[in-house]
């Protein structure tokens, strides 16, 4: 293998595919140039996610205040009332799947593994040891950062581990 495992600022790299090699200068900063754009759009994926939740919540607490408001026997005890209770079929599908399949979670579920894809694709290009891609993934997460979060409040609520 050719593949050098220290810390270098070659121009000639491999990056995650066959197909995408360096070999110049102008090759190498297009490389840094779509890394760094990687790391902008993973920064602002993990943003739209929190402001996707964010909203939702508002939206859900916004409907329960309005069905209190509508129905005020309904809204004292654990909000059901005997009026409200139905028995359903067996093959109907339950609430818990109705709630399961929501616009809301499949939008999120699939933003969540977008943003898990470009993570390791990320973590992969790292791993080619060139400084220069190192570099601007880190810069890119830096103004990705200080573009969609800037908040270390609100960074704490879109931290993904530990």
């Amino acid at each position: 293998m050719d593949m050098d495992m220290t810390l270098h600022f070659g121009e000639r790299e491999k990056i995650l595919f066959s197909w995408w090699k360096t070999g110049s200068f102008s090759g190498m900063a297009v490389s840094m140039l779509i890394s760094f754009l990687l790391c902008i759009l993973y920064e602002a994926i993990k943003s739209f996610r929190y402001f996707l939740a964010v909203w939702n919540n508002q939206k859900r607490q916004q409907r329960h205040a309005e069905a209190s408001i509508t129905n005020p026997q309904n809204s004292g005890g654990d909000g059901i009332s005997e009026d409200s209770v139905h028995i359903a079929p067996l093959v109907q599908l339950s609430g818990f799947t109705k709630r399961l399949f929501t616009s809301y979670r499949l939008a999120q579920g699939a933003l969540y593994g977008l943003q898990a894809l470009l993570a390791y694709a990320l973590m992969l290009i790292v791993m080619t040891y060139n400084m220069n891609l190192i570099l601007s993934i880190v810069v890119g997460e830096a103004v990705g950062y200080f573009l969609f979060t800037g908040n270390p409040l609100v960074d704490q609520q879109l931290s993904d581990c530990c």
